[in-house]
C-alpha cells in the first residue's frame, strides 16, 4: 500500500499563504500610517489665496465674497459732504496668506493648493523674512497701513489745492482699514479721498479695483500678490482694475479673471485720468500691459 501524506503538505502551504497574507496586511496598514503621518507633516511653504476687498466710497465693510464683516462707520470719514453718495465703487484688494513666520501649512494644504486655481504656493522666506516674528510682521504691516494712509492723503491733497480746495480740505479726514496691512491701498485711499472730498463720481458708476503704493509725490509702486488681488477683484464685481505699470510682467504672466479690464498706472494723475476714461465711457484708450 502507497501512504501519500497529502494533510501535512497543503498544511504547509496554508500555512506559508496565511503567513504571507498577514504580513502584507501589517505591511499596508504601515505604509497608510506612515503616508498619513506624512501629509501632516510640516512643509517650508505659504499659502496666498485671494483676500476680501474694501469700498473706501462706502461703509467700512470687509468684502470674502462669500461673506461680510461690518467694521463700523464709513471707509473714509471727514471729508466732503454727507449727502454725497456714489453711484460707483473704489476697492482696495488684499490677500490672505495661510501661514505666519513661525508657521507654515502641512503637505496635505500645500498639495491641495497646487490645484487650486486661487491659490499660489511660495516659500516661507518669500513673505516672511527669515528672523521675522508673528509679532514683528504684524506690527510692520501696521507701520506699512499707517505710512500708505499718510502718503494718501499728502498725494490727494496736493491735487486738491491744485483745483483749489484749501490746505485744510482733508485736515479731518479718517480711514477705517480695520484689519488690512501693508502699503499697496495708498493708490485707492487717495481716489476714494478725492471723489469725496470734490463730491464727483470718478467712476460713473462702474465698480473699480486696484492696488499700489503711493508716494507723497504721487508716484504709483509696485506691489505683491497681483494675481491673488485681481482674482478677489473679480470675484466681488469689480469690472476695472488699477495695476501698477510696474507689475505689468506679472500681470502678463497671470491668468487675469475673464471680464476684468486691467489698467496699467505710473501715477495719481494718470490713475485720475483713467478714472475720467473710463467715467465717459472711452474704454478703448485706457492705457494696457503690454510685453
Amino acid at each position: 500500500m502507497k501512504i501519500m501524506d497529502l494533510g501535512r503538505g497543503s498544511g504547509g502551504r496554508g500555512f506559508f499563504r496565511r503567513y504571507v497574507s498577514k504580513i502584507a496586511g501589517h505591511a499596508y496598514w504601515a505604509v497608510a500610517a506612515i503616508m498619513a503621518a506624512l501629509l501632516f507633516c510640516p512643509t517650508n511653504y505659504v499659502i496666498e489665496k485671494p483676500g476680501p476687498t474694501l469700498n473706501v466710497l462706502g461703509p467700512a465693510v470687509l468684502d470674502y465674497g462669500t461673506k461680510k464683516a461690518d467694521l463700523g462707520g464709513e471707509a473714509i470719514s471727514g471729508v466732503g459732504k454727507a449727502s454725497f453718495s456714489p453711484s460707483g465703487s473704489l476697492d482696495v484688494v488684499t490677500v490672505n496668506v495661510l501661514g505666519s513666520p513661525s508657521s507654515t501649512v502641512p503637505a496635505f494644504m500645500a498639495i491641495a493648493g497646487y490645484f487650486e486655481a486661487d491659490s499660489r504656493i511660495l516659500p516661507r522666506e518669500v513673505v516672511f523674512p527669515i528672523g521675522s516674528s508673528l509679532s514683528k510682521d504684524e506690527a510692520q504691516q501696521a507701520g506699512l497701513m499707517e505710512g500708505a494712509k499718510s502718503s494718501a492723503k499728502e498725494a490727494a491733497g496736493s491735487y486738491l489745492r491744485s483745483q483749489g480746495f484749501p490746505p485744510s480740505a482733508l485736515s479731518e479726514a479718517k480711514i477705517n482699514s480695520g484689519p488690512i496691512g501693508g502699503p499697496s491701498a495708498g493708490l485707492i485711499f487717495a481716489l476714494g479721498l478725492i471723489e469725496k472730498a470734490e463730491g464727483k463720481d470718478l467712476t460713473g458708476g462702474a465698480q473699480v479695483a486696484g492696488t499700489g503704493t503711493l508716494s507723497s509725490s504721487g508716484q504709483v509702486g509696485a506691489i505683491g500678490g497681483i494675481s491673488s488681488k485681481m482674482i478677489a477683484a473679480r470675484r466681488d464685481g469689480a469690472s476695472f482694475f488699477l495695476a501698477p505699470r510696474a507689475n505689468c510682467s506679472q500681470v502678463l504672466s497671470s491668468r487675469v479673471p475673464g471680464g476684468l479690464r486691467v489698467v496699467a498706472v505710473k501715477t495719481l494723475s494718470g490713475a485720475l485720468q483713467a478714472l475720467g476714461d473710463i467715467s465717459s465711457g472711452r474704454t478703448k484708450s485706457l492705457p494696457a500691459c503690454s510685453a
